[in-house]
C-alpha cells in the first residue's frame, strides 16, 4: 500500500554556509538540504524528506510518509557572517520549545545508525585510498571559496572534523564542558568525542529541558537546536564523503542504462515521489501506463544513488546524445533550471502550458 500525500513543513536559513539557502525539516529533526538559492534548496526538499525516511527504514525506522504534496515555509531566518568570518547561524521559534526524553532518545539512537554508516563508509574510503584513489572535491563558488568556504578536507581532516564538533556542541550548552579523551588516533577520537557529546545532552536535559544559552559569538542555542544541528552535521558529512567517493570512482559511469525498457509503475511513481512530483505519484498504475505508452523514448537506470552523484547528467546525454539537430523542449520545476542550463537548455518566456486536470 502507497502512503497517503504528505506535506512536510520547512524553515529557511538564507546565507547558510557562505551564501547558500539551508531548509530545515523540523518536524523530522536533523533532516536538512540546502541550495545555492531560495529556489533551489525548495526544490530539494522532496528528494530529502523521502532520503532521510529510506535511511530510517534501512535501520528499521518506518514512517509513514513518501510523497510530499507541498512545502510550506513556517519562518525564514538568516544566518550572519561576523566581521572575521565566523558564522552565526539560525536559531527558530520551533528551537525554543521544551525537549522531552524520547525526542533525547531517538537522538541518540539515530547518531549510532549514522555512526554505523560513516564506519562502513571508511572501510571503503581506506580500500580507496590504498589503491592510490584521491577524494574528489566540493564544488564551490568562487564568492564562497573567497569567504572561507572548504573545497573538501582529506578524509582525515573531516573525520577529526566530526569528531571536534561534537564537543563543540556540548560547549554550547555548558562553556565548563572540556573534552580530556584521546585525539591521536582518528578512530578513538570519534569515539571519545561522540560519548562526550551523548554523555553531555544527557546531562543537560537532565539538568533543564528548556536550557538556553547565548554562546561568546552571540549565536543561541537550545537544546532542540543542539539535538537537530548534531544529527544533520553526522548526516552532511556522511553524505558528503559518500558522494565524493562516489565521483571519485566514477560510479555513476558503472551503471547500465536501459533504453525503452518496460517499467514497472510503482516503481516509477515512487521515483515521481521522491523528486517532488506529488501528483504524478498519486496517479493509478492506469494513467501512469498510459504516460509510458505515449513516450517515444525513455532512459531508465535503477540504482540508490542520491543527487550530486553524476546520475542525472548522465541520463540526460544518453536521451540528448545524436539530436543536436533537434529542438528540445523540457517542464522543469523551479529551482532545478541551473542543473539544465549547464546541460545547454536555455530559458524562453514563449510557452504557455494548459495544465492536466488531476481531478
Amino acid at each position: 500500500m502507497e502512503a497517503a500525500p504528505s506535506t512536510v513543513r520547512v524553515w529557511l536559513e538564507p546565507n547558510y554556509d557562505h551564501g547558500r539557502t539551508g531548509a530545515w525539516l523540523l518536524d523530522w529533526p536533523g533532516a536538512f538540504c540546502w541550495g545555492e538559492n531560495r529556489d533551489a534548496a525548495l526544490a530539494r526538499v522532496p528528494s530529502a524528506i523521502n532520503g532521510f525516511v529510506e535511511w530510517l527504514a534501512d535501520h528499521g525506522e518506518r514512517q509513514d510518509i513518501r510523497i510530499v504534496d507541498a512545502t510550506p515555509i513556517v519562518e525564514e531566518v538568516p544566518a550572519v557572517q561576523l566581521s572575521d568570518g565566523y558564522e552565526v547561524n539560525a536559531i527558530f521559534g520551533a528551537d525554543g520549545r521544551t525537549v522531552t526524553k524520547d525526542e533525547l532518545d531517538q537522538l541518540v539512537r539515530r547518531l549510532a545508525y549514522a555512526r554505523d554508516d560513516l564506519v562502513e563508509l571508511v572501510d571503503r574510503l581506506k580500500g580507496f585510498a590504498a589503491g592510490g584513489g584521491r577524494l574528489a572535491s566540493d564544488q564551490r563558488s568562487p564568492e564562497a571559496l573567497a569567504s572561507g568556504a572548504c573545497a573538501g578536507r582529506e578524509i582525515d581532516g573531516v573525520l577529526r572534523h566530526l569528531a571536534g564538533a561534537e564537543t563543540w556542541f556540548v560547549s554550547r550548552l555548558d562553556p565548563d564542558a572540556r573534552y580530556d579523551g584521546p585525539r591521536e588516533q582518528v578512530t578513538d577520537y570519534l569515539a571519545g568525542s561522540r560519548a562526550f557529546l551523548v554523555d553531555g545532552l544527557r546531562r543537560l536535559f537532565t539538568r533543564d529541558p528548556t536550557l538556553g544559552r547565548t554562546d561568546g559569538k552571540g549565536e543561541r542555542w537550545t537544546l532542540a537546536k543542539a539535538f537537530r544541528r548534531s544529527l544533520y552535521h553526522s548526516l552532511d558529512h556522511l553524505d558528503e564523503l559518500d558522494r565524493r567517493l562516489a565521483l571519485a570512482e566514477r560510479r555513476v559511469d558503472l551503471l547500465t542504462l536501459r533504453s525503452d525498457a518496460a517499467l514497472d509503475p510503482a516503481q516509477l511513481r515512487h521515483l515521481f515521489a521522491a523528486a517532488g512530483l506529488g501528483s504524478r505519484a498519486c496517479d493509478g498504475d492506469e494513467v501512469t501506463a498510459r504516460m509510458l505508452t505515449g513516450s517515444t523514448e525513455t532512459i531508465s537506470a535503477w540504482e540508490d544513488e542520491r543527487q550530486g552523484r553524476g546520475l542525472g547528467r548522465r541520463l540526460m546525454g544518453a536521451l540528448m546524445d545524436g539530436r543536436a539537430t533537434l529542438k528540445l523542449k523540457l517542464d522543469a520545476r523551479r529551482g532545478v533550471e541551473p542543473f539544465y542550463e549547464r546541460l545547454g537548455f536555455a530559458r524562453v518566456d514563449t510557452v504557455l502550458v494548459r495544465p492536466r486536470d488531476t481531478k
